[in-house]
């Protein structure tokens, strides 16, 4: 019988899912935000994001998410200095979710 063997996981095989929520009304100022959220990581990092959102908004609020791919070790410091560059968090009804997924092989 073959036992798997368990093996290191680089922060680099890691992707970074960062929910919050907004008043939809405040569309065009969070997608400006994160516009420049994206360009502020891009120069310090090199890392560009993805934005998404629900296609429809619940009791006034649209829920946002974030997408890093393959975030680097200090990624959360890279995050916190270009976020500080930005209006997003006078934008934030609740706090925003972070949470770190990778990919699993499904190879034998």
């Amino acid at each position: 019988m073959k036992h798997a063997t368990a093996k290191t996981i680089k922060t680099a095989d890691m992707d970074c899912y960062i929910y919050f929520k907004t008043m939809s009304s405040q569309e065009t100022e969070v997608i400006l935000q994160e516009q420049l959220l994206q360009s502020h990581m891009q120069q310090q990092a090199g890392l560009a994001h993805g934005v998404q959102r629900r296609p429809s908004a619940q009791d006034g609020l649209h829920t946002w998410m974030e997408i890093h791919r393959q975030v680097s070790p200090d990624f959360e410091q890279q995050l916190a200095q270009a976020y500080a560059q930005t209006r997003l968090s006078e934008l934030l009804q609740g706090e925003r979710h972070m949470e770190y997924f990778m990919d699993v092989s499904l190879c034998a």
